[in-house]
């Protein structure tokens, strides 16, 4: 999940890569990030904001355009916004919802508002402790944000919930290699993707990233 390192996104390439669990929503976000999308977090809730800081604001627009591209951005947002509102509607009469509270996740994340889908996530987990998807987009948020230690963290936590949950696994590879230069643990998680979901078809191209990173000795 703001991780403009260059280590990490070699131009962009590895952007992709990161498996999570959001549905994109916005019109110029190309890619929630596979994985790594989507969700939360967090520090306590502002007593006197019971929904969470900002919410009163809706993420912001696709990209702007005239003809079809508008009007198809214009209907997002507002399918977005009553979205957000019917949300806010369910933690009011639940605030304890962890559904609710992830999708928002979700939809901050698609926004690349990357510090309250981490809020949201992590009020998610709080009451629902054991989803490995919204710890694991938690982690994607966190190396967003510049953390790749509390991703990687995250995504360990992950994989005690869920030993196979190659997604923790993959995401634990790519920030461990980029991010944090880890050659070592990126091959083992590596080779816990190819065990169990050997079909991932962006798997060859990250071993042959690596493999060149190795032979670099970098």
């Amino acid at each position: 999940m703001n991780r403009e390192n260059a280590s990490f996104l070699l131009g962009g390439i590895f952007f992709g890569f990161l498996v999570g669990f959001s549905v994109a929503y916005f019109v110029y976000h190309a890619t929630p990030g596979v994985g790594i999308p989507s969700a939360s977090m967090q520090a306590p809730v502002n007593a006197s904001d019971p929904m969470g800081s900002g919410m009163s604001e809706a993420p912001p627009p696709g990209m702007p355009g005239g003809g079809e591209a508008g009007q198809a951005s214009a209907a997002t947002m507002q399918q977005v916004q009553q979205e957000i509102g019917a949300l806010r509607q369910a933690l009011e009469r639940n605030p304890k919802d962890a559904k609710a509270q992830g999708r928002l996740g979700d939809l901050f994340y698609d926004a690349g508002m990357f510090d309250k889908a981490r809020d949201y996530y992590i009020q998610s987990l709080q009451n629902e402790p054991n989803n490995p998807n919204i710890s694991t987009d938690l982690g994607i948020c966190y190396q967003r944000l510049g953390q790749p230690d509390e991703a990687i963290k995250r995504f360990r936590s992950s994989l005690k919930i869920d030993p196979r949950h190659w997604q923790s696994w993959l995401n634990l590879g790519i920030v461990s290699l980029f991010d944090k230069h880890d050659v070592k643990t990126a091959e083992e998680a590596f080779a816990k993707v190819q065990e169990l979901n050997p079909a991932y078809q962006g798997l060859p191209q990250i071993q042959q990233e690596l493999q060149k990173i190795k032979a670099g000795g970098k």
